[in-house]
């Protein structure tokens, strides 16, 4: 079974949308697939129960299997969002739910939270559960202006980290680019050498084809 963790440069920059892509590119490639979310804060009540919003987004378009380990209300850092809810979480247990939602699938697909200095569990970041969970990474980044220095940045943090870093995909690039749109490519390749995997474009009409389409020719 192969995994890859997927990260980002900041909140609300499509990691949830990636990771829906990735799992549909593979499983679109015959792969046993499930998705992964080891700690889902945010979440909301209908009809009575507890909604987990990255594992509801990916059921619009798939039956992929998904699986949580903790599961909290509250938008905010999964660290936070455990004190809140009086829940102490613990690596012990993500590992293990890990291992078993693996046993039968080829590809697994997990999604962290914020980046890799954001607050995971008591004492940890998610860069520290990413080295637990011996993952390697994908960095979701896009190319509006201010996100190449997250960018740059994130990548010299797992660096640091001894994290094994797949590549990087650009989210939303849109078709009337700003200046800094245009050259963010060109840029990133100027200072960074790791691999640009993927550039999706902003998708206006979210359909399982339009994914699949927009992350043809993704390199994973």
């Amino acid at each position: 079974m192969k995994s890859i963790f997927i990260t980002g440069v900041d909140t609300d920059i499509g990691k949830t949308f990636v990771s829906v892509g990735i799992a549909l590119l593979k499983e679109n490639e015959g792969k046993k697939t499930g998705y992964f979310k080891p700690f889902q804060s945010g979440a909301y009540k209908k009809n009575g129960e507890l909604i987990a919003p990255d594992l509801a987004e990916l059921k619009k378009y798939s039956t992929i299997p998904s699986k949580y380990s903790y599961l909290f209300e509250g938008e905010v850092s999964p660290h936070l969002a455990s004190i809140l809810n009086d829940v102490e979480a613990d690596i012990i247990k993500v590992k293990s739910d890990l291992q078993d939602f693996s046993k039968d699938k080829d590809f697994i697909v997990i999604e962290g939270a914020g980046g890799l200095l954001c607050p995971a569990i008591k004492g940890k970041l998610f860069s520290d559960i990413i080295k637990d969970l011996n993952s390697e990474i994908i960095i979701v980044t896009t190319p509006s202006l201010g996100r190449l220095n997250h960018t740059l940045m994130t990548i010299e943090c797992a660096k640091y980290n001894n994290i094994k870093i797949k590549g990087i995909i650009i989210n939303k690039m849109p078709e009337n680019k700003t200046l800094s749109e245009k050259n963010f490519v060109r840029e990133l390749n100027l200072f960074s050498d790791v691999k640009i995997l993927g550039i999706i474009p902003e998708i206006k009409s979210l359909t399982k084809e339009n994914i699949l389409k927009a992350f043809k020719g993704v390199d994973i």
